[in-house]
């Protein structure tokens, strides 16, 4: 084991590295940009007794982060929020973002919560546009929550094998869910 990998093994095992993963998923919702995932599934692999327990909280600082990108979209999106987009440059992402929560609401919030879409974005825009805060934060559980849990009981159940799985197929997941989308949008615009 090289002295870099010993060290990072060193880090996901401390029991500190907890608060690190719970402080950059809260982070993440709002401005880091690097996916949360990245920080849990080492996390889980290296403590796979407590990879559900990891995913919950990560899941509830991640929406925690996702309702203060609300707040930043509601409250100071001219002071801001706008400064957070194009410092990741997201205004084209943004714009279409806005018209599609416009449109599409929770499902979009769902969508964006579950896929690599990023979720910085859907929680400062559902301020700015005013979605109901309870309706934000209901379908942000239910597309954050899983995402992490099933990331922690594959680490758990599958071990470093996970890892491989989660990576060979998060496109290939991404892109159904996408077309699954895309055919609610097709259908509720044919009724």
């Amino acid at each position: 084991m090289t002295n870099f990998n010993k060290n990072i093994f060193d880090f996901f095992k401390n029991k500190k590295s907890d608060f690190y993963l719970y402080l950059i998923s809260f982070f993440e919702s709002i401005i880091f940009p690097i996916p949360t995932d990245i920080f849990l599934i080492p996390k889980a692999l290296i403590n796979k007794e407590r990879a559900l327990k990891l995913a919950i909280y990560t899941t509830i600082f991640s929406v925690l982060g996702g309702v203060a990108g609300y707040m930043i979209g509601h409250f100071f999106y001219d002071e801001i929020g706008i400064q957070i987009i194009e410092k990741f440059n997201l205004k084209d992402e943004f714009n279409i973002f806005s018209k599609s929560i416009n449109e599409y609401g929770y499902l979009f919030i769902f969508v964006a919560g579950f896929t690599p879409i990023p979720y910085k974005i859907a929680a400062i825009t559902s301020g700015l546009v005013d979605i109901s805060i309870v309706g934000f934060i209901f379908f942000s559980l239910i597309s954050r929550g899983p995402r992490f849990i099933a990331e922690a009981l594959l680490c758990k159940f599958l071990g470093k094998k996970a890892e491989k799985v989660i990576k060979d197929y998060t496109f290939l997941f991404t892109i159904l869910l996408l077309v699954l989308f895309i055919f609610i949008i097709v259908y509720k615009e044919i009724l």
